[in-house]
């Protein structure tokens, strides 16, 4: 038995004795790499609660091998690179100080920022920014439903997704439910259009002048009947309407207000130190 072997039957043992109170053990040595030595302690928490043997002992060899290579790897490196080369203060200090910055920034957001954002704040933003907003994809405001071919209910599900009476969505809820395979209900809501056909398998060459020829579509396919009631339809390149932006506009509210907060936190705080003069230029 060699000597790595051995090893890791002591590592199995240690393992075992501190699978839940952890490794402990500092002056236990399993490899040494020049002048770098590695740990038992350096394993603690290594390897996951339930682990089996096996895999516990595939994990510390793994690790304990990546140890060694990245620490022949550094000396090597640090043999063969200038002391120019290997001096990072400079980076080590401008990390460290944008890091505390994004830190004193998120604390200042999340104790001062004012996440309510009002109807006529979204649509004013919306009405000033109208051609920030063309759409991307056509969209459509549709009723649809699937039902098999077996379904007692295939008629009046058909009926009720025809009509554009607002008091025949909640009959058609009730019906879908209990007797359709998929359905949709979004005659205030708007969809991608190549998302229905995801869905729906109608047979779309050029969307745009499909869109402005049917309103209501039926179709008989292996899995059943789909029927389509296209209530409205917007063409890619058309502003989008405010329902799909809401969200979006939303989020760019908040963050301008982030910014505006950031902002002014950094003219307080610059007023206030020309004022006791904490800086001067040179």
């Amino acid at each position: 038995m060699n000597k790595f072997n051995v090893l890791f039957i002591f590592l199995l043992l240690i393992l075992g004795s501190c699978k839940n109170a952890g490794f402990n053990n500092s002056d236990t040595v399993l490899a040494r790499a020049y002048g770098s030595y590695l740990y038992v302690s350096d394993l603690d928490g290594l390897v996951p609660v339930g682990a089996g043997t096996s895999d516990s002992l595939a994990i510390c060899r793994n690790y304990i091998d990546n140890w060694v290579k990245n620490q022949l790897l550094i000396s090597q490196a640090e043999k063969n690179l200038t002391d120019v080369q290997k001096d990072f203060s400079r980076q080590l200090t401008d990390y460290r100080n944008s890091l505390i910055i994004y830190k004193y920034e998120s604390e200042l957001i999340r104790q001062s920022l004012d996440t309510v954002i009002t109807d006529e704040e979204i649509d004013n933003y919306y009405q000033a920014n109208r051609q920030n907003f063309k759409l991307n994809n056509n969209i459509v405001q549709v009723v649809f439903a699937q039902v098999s071919n077996e379904s007692p209910k295939k008629a009046k599900i058909k009926s009720l997704v025809k009509s554009d009476l607002q008091e025949d969505r909640d009959s058609l809820e009730f019906y879908c439910l209990r007797y359709a395979e998929d359905y949709q209900i979004v005659d205030e809501d708007w969809i991608i259009f190549d998302e229905l056909l995801m869905r729906v398998p109608i047979k779309v060459n050029n969307p745009e002048t499909w869109l402005n020829k049917n309103k209501f579509v039926e179709l008989k396919a292996d899995n059943g009947y789909y029927y389509v009631n296209f209530i409205d339809f917007m063409l890619r390149e058309s502003i989008s309407p405010l329902a799909m932006q809401r969200n979006n506009i939303k989020s760019i509210i908040i963050n301008m207000r982030k910014k505006m907060l950031i902002r002014a936190m950094k003219d307080e705080i610059f007023e206030q130190a020309m004022k006791d003069n904490d800086f001067e230029f040179f």
